[in-house]
């Protein structure tokens, strides 16, 4: 086969495979409404574009958002596509989010002073801010979290995919996480879509709230928008590489739960649970 050939031997199968679309979110799209959004709330640390007064990047990041919510709601462009109800109904939702901005940016200067306070090697609100990840994976949670709650489908999940990407946490827009979180050094985190994480919760790298198993129906079909991961309640601490699974399990409040255990039943408020294994130290020059 030429080129030509090849070309439409490839659109042709893909259009069989899967439905697609003409017009879906646009990726640069999501990556200038995290940028626009981060500039919104802290604006004194963010600029995107120095020239322009912060009223005219909330009013661009209001124009880009209703275009990317019609884009995923509706599969078609708000300019070419679309009815005046859908547009109507989009920009309405881009509105909503920004009258929001101001509880969002309550939640982010929450999330900075818990992980000020929590992490002894911060120095200040500039470092927390600046340098840790893990501000900047809850500021997008947050952003999409909110879109995801007014009925928006898929360009929650795309921000938050853009956060993962960049930051290495990867939460999902669906999940119910509290004020006042402290995610330290951020890196592996995974918080499933059915989670719900209390206030005050501190999780460290490598952390798993999980599905213990995915039920199916009597046709074979995984059984969706049922609750499959776990309840973490107010002020637990989750350490390093701590994984905790199953729609019923509870995390009770005030526990702590060690690095690498393994947890799939609920444990009750201010529990301790560690995961223990021998360790054999000896000393040099001593033969097994």
């Amino acid at each position: 086969m030429n080129t030509q050939e090849i070309a439409s031997h490839l659109l042709q199968n893909s259009c069989r495979m899967f439905k697609g679309r003409t017009c879906h979110p646009e990726p640069e799209a999501i990556r200038e409404i995290v940028l626009l959004t981060r500039s919104s709330l802290l604006p004194n640390y963010f600029e995107v574009e120095a020239d322009r007064r912060l009223a005219d990047k909330i009013e661009r990041l209001r124009s880009v958002l209703a275009e990317q919510i019609h884009r995923a709601s509706y599969q078609s462009c708000l300019g070419s596509g679309g009815t005046e109800e859908t547009r109507k109904s989009a920009w309405a939702k881009a509105d909503a989010f920004i009258e929001h901005l101001p509880t969002l940016q309550d939640f982010v200067y929450e999330d900075v002073v818990e992980t000020l306070h929590g992490d002894p090697a911060a120095s200040g609100h500039d470092e927390v801010i600046l340098t840790y990840p893990g501000i900047l994976a809850l500021l997008i949670y947050r952003a999409a979290n909110l879109l995801h709650r007014f009925g928006v489908p898929l360009l929650p999940r795309m921000m938050t995919e853009y956060g993962h990407r960049m930051t290495g946490v990867d939460l999902h827009p669906g999940a119910t996480i509290g004020r006042g979180i402290m995610i330290d050094h951020a890196t592996g985190i995974v918080v499933g879509e059915t989670a719900v994480v209390g206030n005050h919760v501190k999780i460290y790298q490598g952390v798993t709230l999980g599905a213990l198993y995915f039920p199916k129906d009597e046709g074979g079909e995984l059984v969706r928008h049922i609750k499959r991961h776990p309840t973490v309640e107010d002020y637990v601490v989750l350490y390093a590489n701590s994984t905790v699974l199953g729609g019923d399990t509870v995390i009770g409040h005030h526990s702590v739960i060690g690095s690498n255990a393994w947890v799939t039943q609920s444990v009750m408020p201010y529990s301790k649970v560690v995961y223990e294994t021998e360790s054999v130290v000896r000393p040099r020059g001593v033969k097994s």
